[in-house]
């Protein structure tokens, strides 16, 4: 196999080719940790474009599941793999999957949301929903900007968010 670059690996995890992410952890295991150009981590790009396969070998091969890019991109704050796949709208699977791992729920990027926030700009019931079973907090204050998660969905006009805090805190 030809040496892998750095570049290349992260193409082959924005295209899901597994077999070419494989052999090139095989032949470099501290790649699971690496970082792009843009101080993005492996693990948040597979997350980001819903690549469950993927996050699950990077993990096998010792991810931190916590972990937090170094974001070097104006508009993308550093974050964990689990904002990122929330970001991104992966799968539900897939946030299930990671926060089963061990993700943090309560974890803040750069700019003070937590993955919470992340689903209130714009997540749909089901997401949201399963944050709150994994003990997300809705009242959680960005230190920034004071907003809670349920404040952002308010100006953001998100009814789906909204009516699963409302749902979920009426089974408490």
């Amino acid at each position: 196999m030809t040496p892998v670059t750095v570049k290349g690996f992260f193409s082959a995890i924005q295209d899901g080719n597994i077999v070419l992410v494989e052999q090139s952890l095989q032949a470099d295991t501290n790649l699971c940790n690496a970082e792009d150009e843009n101080g993005l981590i492996a693990l948040g790009v597979a997350a980001h474009y819903g690549k469950v396969d993927i996050v699950r070998l990077l993990l096998n091969y010792g991810a931190d599941i916590n972990s937090v890019s170094n974001s070097k991109i104006a508009y993308i704050p550093s974050n964990s793999a689990l904002h990122a796949a929330i970001a991104g709208k992966a799968p539900k699977e897939l946030v299930e999957f990671l926060l089963l791992e061990g993700a943090d729920i309560h974890g803040a990027d750069s700019a003070g949301y937590t993955p919470l926030h992340i689903a209130a700009f714009d997540g749909d019931e089901d997401l949201t929903t399963l944050l709150l079973e994994f003990s997300a907090d809705p009242d959680c204050k960005n230190p920034a900007n004071q907003k809670t998660p349920h404040d952002i969905a308010l100006e953001r006009e998100n009814k789906e968010f909204i009516r699963a805090c409302e749902r979920y805190s009426t089974k408490l």
